[in-house]
């Protein structure tokens, strides 16, 4: 089988949720756009692309979904801010959650309930779309391998990095990008290449081992991985890093001179454990967790379906937490 597509069959997640949402209004600003928080126009850079961004559906007075060109494609993303949010006197963090191959922007909004800890925390949650490759599956280009090498991805993260700090007043310290599978593969790109990003979570994603990562900056890391993921292996392979050497690389990196590893308890009562090795005491007070759950395959962790842990929750805590 073709190498190239072995690899992205690897990284697929089939799912068959579907995300939906109620209709609202948002009022006009002026500027093109549409709503309370949700404004128009785009911020500039030398390097940096602009975007043109239009609102294509308004789910509730929180959620919209809005598209921009970008290279050869236009490009989707859901945005969703918290209760009253006004972005004249808030200033917030800004966390993007990708999609694995296969699967689309409003799915992984569904089951990781990034809205509902947004609402709680306070921060702005935006879903991005990726492309289609040539057999029809929706991705990333999170490295060299796969089919989306000519998508220019993190070029289009640093054009919305650029245009969230424009028109929704963010914090620009706390800006982090998490993702599931090929999404998470994604992010630890976006943490090699984009200054800005704080730090980024990987849930049953790795990164690419034919892709050479060079960060400016140092930045902290947490990652998820069930040991019996056969998609993603939890031990790695000649295209990608294991878990345990993506969480080397970046102790290596941030310089962190201590090391803990503790098992968590049994939350589900099956008699296997999740071991989360911490490294710290690094430089610029970043930090470096791996979760690895026992028996555990590829998927998304929550305690409500039956998991020693809940992802999404532990993910945000570590972001919360970073300076």
């Amino acid at each position: 089988m073709n190498k190239i597509f072995y690899i992205l069959i690897s990284l697929a997640i089939v799912s068959c949720s579907s995300d939906v949402g109620s209709e609202g209004i948002l009022t006009d600003n002026g500027n093109g756009n549409t709503g309370g928080g949700f404004t128009g126009g785009g911020g500039g850079g030398d390097t940096i692309q602009d975007l043109s961004v239009e609102l294509i559906t308004t789910y509730d007075s929180q959620t919209a979904s809005f598209s921009a060109p970008f290279g050869n494609f236009v490009r989707n993303f859901i945005v969703h801010v918290p209760p009253n949010f006004d972005s004249e006197t808030q200033s917030l963090p800004l966390v993007f959650v990708l999609h694995g191959y296969t699967s689309q922007a409003p799915i992984i909004r569904q089951y990781s309930g990034f809205d509902q800890i947004a609402d709680e925390e306070k921060f702005i949650a935006v879903y991005v779309q990726g492309t289609t490759d040539i057999y029809g599956n929706t991705g990333w280009n999170a490295g060299r391998f796969g089919a989306f090498t000519t998508v220019d991805d993190v070029g289009l993260f640093r054009s919305l990095i650029n245009y969230f700090k424009s028109n929704y007043n963010i914090n620009a310290a706390k800006i982090f990008s998490t993702g599931m599978s090929m999404g998470g593969f994604m992010s630890y790109r976006l943490a090699c290449e984009v200054d800005d990003v704080n730090s980024v979570g990987s849930v049953t994603g790795s990164m690419g081992g034919y892709t050479a990562c060079e960060p400016k900056t140092k930045k902290s890391i947490i990652h998820f991985h069930g040991e019996d993921d056969t998609v993603v292996p939890y031990d790695g392979g000649d295209w990608l890093y294991s878990a345990n050497e993506a969480h080397e690389f970046w102790k290596n990196y941030n310089e962190c001179s201590n090391q803990s590893s503790i098992n968590l308890p049994d939350f589900n009562g099956d008699g296997q454990y999740t071991k989360k090795l911490t490294s710290y005491n690094c430089g610029e007070e970043k930090t470096v967790e791996l979760y690895s759950l026992e028996g555990e395959g590829h998927t998304w962790f929550s305690q409500n379906w039956g998991h020693d842990v809940s992802s999404s929750e532990l993910i945000w805590q570590f972001f919360k937490n970073q300076q």
